[in-house]
């Protein structure tokens, strides 16, 4: 009877954490914080905002998804430029937040809901012990690059000049058009490496 008893305590005292340790499963190890954010809240504010746009080639603010997915496979490249990419995003919805429906009181504001959104995912990227600024010079220091056999670095050079571009034309309403649309995408581009806490890949 006793070494029933201690066999139901050794089940209860293991069994507990076991049962923990199936809600997610990330990297051979235990995870039982939830995601940092939930992306497709992203998504769907973002079609609120957004306009359907037909891209022409080099038109687009963000890389293509096979070239991008270079610098998502490096947690440090990935995590500086999802900072610039959030950052544009915001100053695009700030920029064009005035010019948003007006919304009746107690209705929420999908702009003035996805500035704050984007606030919070900058908290969500992890941030580089060796700091972003090196990558950021280097890209404002570089002649365009254009191929699609890029080195993960050049193609994190490459959008970041895009952004760079986007930042410096943001008056330009095709701009912010654009960026609105590409908006819906967003979370496409957050999932990798340099997102904490990150969503199924």
């Amino acid at each position: 009877m006793a070494g029933a008893l201690q066999y139901i305590c050794l089940l209860l005292t293991f069994g507990i954490p076991i049962h923990e340790c199936t809600a997610v499963y990330e990297d051979a190890k235990c995870v039982t914080d939830p995601p940092c954010f939930d992306l497709g809240i992203v998504v769907t504010m973002a079609r609120q905002v957004s306009k359907d746009l037909i891209a022409a080639d080099g038109e687009s603010i963000l890389l293509k998804h096979n070239l991008f997915d270079k610098i998502r496979k490096k947690k440090d490249l990935h995590s500086c430029v999802l900072l610039k990419i959030l950052d544009l995003f915001e100053n695009v919805l700030v920029k064009t937040e005035e010019k948003s429906p007006v919304h009746r009181k107690g209705e929420i504001n999908p702009h003035t809901e996805l500035i704050h959104i984007m606030d919070r995912l900058e908290s969500c990227v992890y941030k580089s012990k060796k700091g972003c600024d090196r990558l950021y010079t280097k890209a404002n220091n570089t002649a365009p690059v254009r191929s699609s056999k890029l080195e993960p670095i050049q193609a994190a050079i490459l959008q970041l000049q895009k952004l760079n571009n986007a930042s410096e034309n943001l008056d330009d309403e095709s701009i912010q058009e654009r960026a609105m649309d590409e908006l819906k995408s967003l979370h496409l581009y957050i999932r990798g490496k340099g997102f904490r806490k990150k969503l199924e890949d």
